[in-house]
C-alpha cells in the first residue's frame, strides 16, 4: 500500500455543486411533540443507556459559554497532552492498541437498553451479524463516508445491519439506512462546507446542515431508520444523561434526531441548548461518544487516532494504517469545528475507505482460525 503525502490545506473552494433547496430553510427553536405511546412516557421513544456515564451538573452548565468552551477545552486537552508524546511513547501505545484489537469488536446486551419488543426475525441476524458505531466527529464527516463505503462494499453493511452514532456519526447512520449513495453523501458535504468557509460556520451549522438534510434525505427515511439505527443525544436535565433514539414519526422527526444529536452548545445555533420531544438536549457524543448497537457485538468506529487519544477497544480509526502520513489529532480537531477545503475532504474520505479495508482483512483473517 503506498504512503499518501501529508494533507495540505489548499485554497477555498468557491464552487456551486450540490443544489440548494429553492425555499428558506426554516428553523424552528423549540419544537415540542405529543410522544403517543401506553404507559410509560418513554416507551417506544427512547432507549436509555444507564451504564453509561452521569453526574450531577451545576447551574451554570445551561449557559452558553461555560457548555461551549468545557466541550472544546476538554478535547483540546486531550488532543495537546497527547501531542507531547515522542516517537516511543507513540509506539507503546500502539501496540498496545494492537494487543487489544481481539477485543475490537466489543459485545452488548441486546436487550438492556430496549424498552419496547423486539422483532424475533430482526435478533435472530443481530445475533449472528456485528453493528457497527460511529462515533462522534465534527466536520470529520468524509471519513466516516469512506468506512461507510467500504463495509457496504465487502458487504458489512447491509440493509439489516445494527448501526449507532452520536453527531456526524448519527448522520453517517441515518445516510446508510436511507439508501443514499456515499458519492451523493460527499457532494452534499463539500457545498456545505463551501457554505460555511464562505460564511461562516459558528452559530449558523445548524440552519446549514438541516437544509442539507432536507434535501438529500428521502421522504421515507424515517420508515427505513426506524428499529435499523440509533441516535444518541444528551438529556441535560436533571442530570445529563444519554438517550438512545431508535423509532422515528417522520421525516422532520428524525431530522429533529439528527441536529440535536449534533448540537454542540453555541455552535450549532446561538443557543445553549436545544429542544427534542419536549426534553433539553445537547451533543450526543458528550454522554455517548460512541454508543451501543442493537446487536450483539459492536464495532466501534473513531475518526480521531485512537490510540493517541487513548481510546480502547476501537476497531476502525486512523490507527489502522499508522505508517501512513497523517494529520496531526490537533489539526483533526481544527478541522473538526471548521470545515476544511475540498481536497482534504476527499483525502479524509480516501482514509476512511483504507483503514476500513485494513480492519476487514485482518477481521476476516480471526475469523478464518476460529
Amino acid at each position: 500500500m503506498r504512503a499518501r503525502p501529508l494533507i495540505q490545506a489548499s485554497p477555498v473552494c468557491t464552487s456551486e455543486g450540490f443544489g440548494r433547496n429553492p425555499q428558506s430553510a426554516r428553523l424552528q427553536c423549540c419544537r415540542k411533540w405529543h410522544v403517543q405511546s401506553k404507559g410509560n412516557d418513554d416507551e417506544g421513544v427512547f432507549v436509555e443507556d444507564d451504564s453509561l456515564p452521569s453526574s450531577r451538573s451545576s447551574s451554570s452548565t445551561t449557559t452558553l459559554s461555560y457548555l461551549r468552551n468545557r466541550f472544546v477545552e476538554a478535547l483540546s486537552a486531550v488532543a495537546a497532552s497527547r501531542l507531547k508524546a515522542d516517537d516511543t511513547e507513540q509506539e507503546v501505545l500502539r501496540q498496545k492498541w494492537l494487543s487489544s484489537r481481539t477485543a475490537s469488536v466489543i459485545t452488548t446486551d441486546p436487550q438492556s437498553t430496549l424498552l419496547e419488543p423486539a422483532n424475533e426475525d430482526y435478533e435472530k441476524l443481530e445475533l449472528t451479524s456485528p453493528g457497527f458505531s460511529f462515533s462522534a466527529a465534527g466536520l470529520l464527516f468524509p471519513y466516516h463516508l469512506g468506512v461507510g463505503q467500504c463495509l457496504i462494499e465487502r458487504g458489512y453493511i447491509t440493509e439489516r445491519t445494527p448501526l449507532s452514532g452520536s453527531s456526524a456519526g448519527a448522520i453517517v447512520c441515518a445516510v446508510i439506512a436511507s439508501g443514499l449513495s456515499m458519492e451523493d453523501a460527499m457532494l452534499a458535504t463539500k457545498e456545505l462546507a463551501s457554505d460555511c468557509r464562505q460564511n461562516g460556520t459558528a452559530f449558523r451549522l445548524g440552519v446549514v446542515l438541516k437544509r442539507y438534510l432536507e434535501i438529500c434525505l428521502p421522504e421515507d427515511a424515517h420508515i427505513r431508520s426506524s428499529g435499523k439505527i440509533r441516535v444518541a443525544v444528551t438529556q441535560v436535565f436533571r442530570s445529563p444523561r444519554a438517550l438512545l433514539v431508535q423509532h422515528f414519526f417522520s421525516k422532520e422527526d428524525l431530522i429533529d434526531a439528527l441536529l440535536a444529536s449534533c448540537f454542540v452548545p453555541g455552535y450549532l445555533a446561538p443557543r445553549p441548548v436545544t429542544l427534542y420531544r419536549n426534553r433539553i438536549c445537547v451533543d450526543g457524543g458528550l454522554t455517548s461518544f460512541m454508543p451501543p448497537t442493537a446487536a450483539q457485538s459492536t464495532v466501534c468506529v473513531c475518526a480521531f487516532p485512537a490510540a493517541q487519544l487513548g481510546f480502547k477497544n476501537i476497531g476502525i480509526s486512523p490507527d489502522c494504517n499508522p505508517r501512513q502520513n497523517r494529520a496531526s489529532p490537533r489539526q483533526l480537531l481544527n478541522w473538526a469545528l471548521e470545515p476544511a477545503a475540498d481536497d482534504i475532504l476527499e483525502n479524509l474520505f480516501d482514509l476512511g475507505y483504507q483503514d476500513a479495508l485494513v480492519w476487514v482483512s485482518q477481521y476476516e483473517a480471526r475469523m478464518a482460525v476460529l
